[in-house]
């Protein structure tokens, strides 16, 4: 009889998906311990399942990671861009933010290749499906309390403020936003895509119309207007080739997708206009302003005067002030010789400018942001592995080229291929994204996906896969 009702084995299972509960929920559970750093529930499970993975490859020799030898590439990849990262740091300016942002990124990076490391099966791709999906709801459940009754959690910018405006469980309501259209693809084709009773079903609408709720009411214009229409189009030209063809042509399931889409278009749209009532309706009427804002900028910081003024589009300062930045960084760039100004180190460059750009000193742009940090060489080789990483999820959503994959493995291949083709756009949105938990949680999941899919097709050679249930089954 064992001592414990669980195996060790279990037991970092366990720690592992409540980690990731923890990460996704961000700053929310935390102690402020200085005005710079909080001790979070993510940062002390994380360390913790680190030190006791550590331990069982230092003394037990029991770390088994030749199931991920699949990624290596991309394992290669984080390294050298570690290494980097370290290198980096005798030319920065400011070494304490480069030592800082360097940690930020070992553990993203550690977040990011625990789920290929610990989802070797179906059944651990459902227990972590089911913990991110239950965690998902708790945040947007709030968010649409939050809007009713204004009111916010301390972890939020608008704590203790009677304020029109949403974040839920994150600072501010532009994280908010890109977090929902990260996970809304997993949610959309679990509909059509895994099998499960009406009960499931209907609580993955029901989410579904709360998180686009959320999302209009965040008043984020990359992430509503580009972002998801971006994953809408890409989804519609896939969906033939990762549906049967039985299934497609039945005129039936048309009826009833479209009756579920408008249904939640209706029911979001009523929503939004009986239950918010702030400012962001007029700030997203004016999203394809952003065009007319930037044509009265310049690509040339110096023959800029240093003035801010409404853009003539959206009649907002936030796309002028995000252009200067992004000019700024490139100069920072060039200034460099195309190496990066040195991790974590745009910030420390930006400061001579922040009073010309309204206190902002982050780039808010998660692209420019590995560019200016890492220079030209990281950046390429992030872009690359990127774009890799969707080739090899296309792959496995397609029907043709792996028929031998479950429709559970399917799922998560068609999701986290569109939930990263969105980021190309949602990931303009955060002012930073070196800790932007939901982004490196998606990249992890897109990764252990590519591992138990391929390992499928390597044991099954030609047999298809049989049905799969929802996370909660």
């Amino acid at each position: 009889m064992r001592l414990f009702p669980y195996s060790e084995k279990e037991r970092l299972q366990t720690l592992f998906v409540v980690m990731v509960a923890f990460a996704l929920l961000g700053p929310t559970f935390g102690i402020p311990v200085t005005p710079n750093f909080k001790l979070t529930l993510f940062r002390v499970t994380f360390f913790v399942l680190l030190g006791l993975l550590l331990f069982q490859w230092a003394f037990r020799h029991r770390l088994d990671i030749v199931h991920m030898n699949r990624i290596r590439s991309h394992l290669g990849f984080f390294g050298f861009w570690l290494a980097y990262s370290i290198v980096s740091l005798t030319w920065a300016m400011d070494p304490g933010m480069g030592i800082r942002y360097t940690i930020f990124l070992f553990m993203m990076v550690t977040l990011c290749l625990t789920f290929p490391f610990f989802i070797r099966s179906e059944e651990s791709l459902w227990r972590i499906s089911r913990a991110v999906f239950w965690t998902f709801f708790v945040i947007v459940v709030y968010g649409v309390f939050e809007s009713v009754t204004h009111i916010h959690l301390p972890s939020s910018r608008y704590w203790g403020q009677n304020v029109a405006s949403i974040t839920s469980v994150f600072t501010n309501q532009n994280d908010l936003a890109t977090a929902i259209t990260l996970l809304l693809p997993f949610l959309g084709i679990a509909l059509y895509g895994l099998r499960g009773s009406l009960r499931l079903k209907g609580l993955v609408y029901l989410t579904i119309v709360f998180a686009l709720y959320c999302l209009l009411v965040t008043g984020s214009r990359g992430n509503t207007f580009f972002a998801l229409p971006l994953m809408i189009i890409v989804w519609f030209m896939t969906l033939p080739f990762t549906v049967p063809r039985e299934k497609l042509v039945n005129w039936r399931n048309w009826l009833k997708g479209a009756g579920v889409v408008i249904s939640i278009a209706v029911i979001v749209g009523f929503m939004y206009m009986l239950l918010f009532n702030g400012a962001t309706r007029y700030k997203l009427a004016t999203s394809f302003g952003i065009f007319l804002d930037i044509q009265g900028t310049t690509w040339n910081v110096d023959e800029w005067d240093g003035q801010l003024e409404a853009g003539a589009g959206t009649q907002g300062m936030s796309i002028i002030i995000r252009w200067y930045l992004l000019m700024y960084g490139l100069r920072f760039l060039r200034e460099s010789h195309f190496m990066g100004v040195g991790a974590g180190n745009v910030e420390a460059h930006m400061e001579a400018y922040r009073e010309l750009l309204d206190n902002k000193v982050n780039i808010h742009n998660w692209w420019a942001e590995v560019l200016v940090n890492f220079g030209v060489i990281v950046f390429a080789l992030y872009v690359i592995f990127y774009a890799v990483l969707l080739w090899r999820l296309w792959k496995l959503a397609r029907l043709k080229t792996s028929p031998q994959v479950s429709p559970l493995v399917r799922w998560g291949a068609h999701s986290s291929m569109l939930a990263l083709i969105g980021y190309l756009f949602g990931g303009m949105v955060p002012s930073t994204a070196i800790h932007f938990t939901p982004m490196w949680i998606v990249y992890g999941i897109a990764l252990a996906v590519v591992v138990v899919g391929e390992l499928q097709k390597a044991r099954r050679k030609g047999t298809v896969g049989g049905p799969a249930m929802f996370p909660d089954h």
